[in-house]
């Protein structure tokens, strides 16, 4: 019984003060905007990464894309800072069934590397736009 006890209290102790510390690193908000060329993109993500080749580490914070726009007010974090590998998942926005409720793909997943501020930031992000979707073959690959 006394066991009991003694693993009920470290299990509360756990609860009430690791879930609740954020002695995890500072994180800061960003907002902005995502263009494929000249247009905004419709709907889909960001996912921000910190660069561990440039000595960068932390979580990584996936935002949604909305009519061009995003802001990591709505994840559950903003990044870092510092550099950083930036992945854009663009999608045109014209989702008609529950496989693909946002869209389909405008271009293939596009990465970037950026430098973010230790503070609040707005960013313009930018694909290019002769960034195409690759053929698909309706040819099967020859088999030996």
């Amino acid at each position: 019984m006394r066991n009991l006890l003694v693993a009920l209290s470290v299990a509360m102790a756990v609860v009430t003060f690791g879930c609740n510390s954020s002695s995890g690193p500072e994180s800061y908000p960003i907002s902005g905007t995502v263009l494929f060329g000249d247009k905004p993109v419709p709907a889909g993500s960001i996912m921000l990464t910190p660069d561990v080749s440039e000595g960068n580490s932390g979580m990584a914070v996936s935002i949604d894309i909305v009519d061009g726009k995003f802001n990591s007010n709505t994840a559950k974090s903003g990044h870092v800072g510092g550099p950083h590998i930036v992945k854009i998942v663009g999608l045109n926005g014209k989702g008609d069934d529950d496989l693909f409720p946002k869209g389909q793909m405008l271009f293939p997943d596009y990465e970037m590397s950026l430098d973010l501020p230790k503070e609040a930031s707005e960013q313009e992000l930018k694909v290019p736009g002769d960034l195409k979707m690759p053929k698909r073959s309706s040819k099967l690959p020859a088999t030996s």
